[in-house]
């Protein structure tokens, strides 16, 4: 079903694999156009999704990389920006006195053209990144990790994950060879470089807020962030962020504002829906935590609203947004938009 055609289309996408990797992961996508087949997704249909991903992530690198970004003032002369990368899950960047912390580190192809975003939009580089926190193991959170001068922080069940070169780690849901596949194709269409050595978040509950966990504390540059389990309906080993002093809730891809998503970026991100089905592991669970969120989020805003602040719900993917009269996630400052080509 893989014919000729396409497999020489995609053999400059598939290069990094060794020989064996490239049997087995034909193998997989044989058998992937057969699953979805029966659930009414044309062989054709399928393999253009596959082939999709890399003629995007192509054309949005190098002088085609573009993007929106919010640079939100902190206190004590920090600044946190969020870069919505082209394709895949959002860059957060905190610009302190005592060096740049990173939140998601988006795709491996993608690292250089967001150093050169940084330098152009006057936030320096990377060289003095100082803490790297992945919250979970797709490519567009953790894909460029291994780039970075320090060792990233992630959920052990998220190294796990890597490991096992699946995101169904831990999840089984009938649809292994789907995530298989899908995980092989955007980790090696996207160069994801996640080191070897990686620093461990702690697992055991400290306490609960609403239905997470609470099970570790991260602090850098005078802010300390909760570190909260989710419940594994998105991937296993997801992780939340919280800082109440910024008044910041980063919710990974348990929330998204996709209404904020350029149509471009919009569509691309429904491919990984198309070839598995659903990007959660497990939906009715994703549902259970979006809802619980939700609530934190009011509740949290209307704690911070008494003292003249606001809750920044920043999302996985999409503008960083705060609720809006209706309780609906509205972006918190209008993005701004970088373009390499117009550099």
């Amino acid at each position: 079903m893989l014919d000729t055609g396409f497999l020489e289309r995609i053999a400059p996408y598939i290069e990094p694999l060794t020989d064996e990797g490239r049997a087995e992961y034909i193998a997989e996508g044989e058998e992937s156009i057969k699953i979805r087949e029966t659930e009414g997704l044309s062989p054709r249909e399928y393999l253009q999704l596959v082939e999709n991903i890399g003629l995007y992530l192509g054309k949005t690198t190098g002088a085609g990389f573009d993007s929106h970004y919010q640079k939100i003032p902190l206190t004590k002369d920090k600044t946190l920006l969020v870069i919505q990368l082209p394709g895949g899950g959002n860059l957060n960047v905190f610009l302190t006195p005592e060096g740049k912390m990173i939140l998601d580190t988006g795709y491996g192809c993608y690292y250089k053209d967001c150093e050169r975003m940084l330098k152009t939009i006057a936030a320096g580089d990377f060289s003095d990144v100082k803490f790297v926190v992945c919250t979970h193991g797709d490519a567009d959170h953790c894909g460029a990790s291994g780039y970075f001068p320090v060792t990233p922080v992630m959920h052990p069940v998220t190294k796990a994950l890597l490991e096992s070169g699946t995101r169904g780690y831990a999840s089984p849901n009938g649809r292994e060879i789907l995530e298989k596949f899908y995980t092989t194709t955007i980790n090696t269409y996207s160069r994801m470089n996640v080191p070897e050595t990686v620093r461990y978040c702690k697992t055991e509950p400290v306490r609960k807020h609403g239905l997470f966990s609470i099970i570790d504390e991260f602090r850098f540059a005078d802010m300390r962030f909760e570190v909260w389990a989710s419940l594994g309906g998105h991937i296993a080993g997801q992780i939340f962020l919280y800082e109440p002093d910024e008044g910041l809730l980063f919710t990974s891809d348990a929330l998204l504002n996709f209404a904020t998503l350029t149509k471009e970026r919009a569509d691309y991100s429904s491919i990984a829906d198309s070839m598995i089905g659903s990007v959660n592991v497990n939906s009715e669970i994703a549902r259970t935590e979006r809802r619980e969120l939700m609530r934190i989020t009011k509740e949290l805003d209307d704690e911070l609203k008494k003292s003249g602040r606001r809750l920044l719900i920043c999302c996985g993917h999409g503008a960083v947004s705060i609720l809006d009269e209706k309780g609906m996630l509205s972006p918190y400052s209008e993005p701004l938009y970088y373009s390499a080509g117009s550099c």
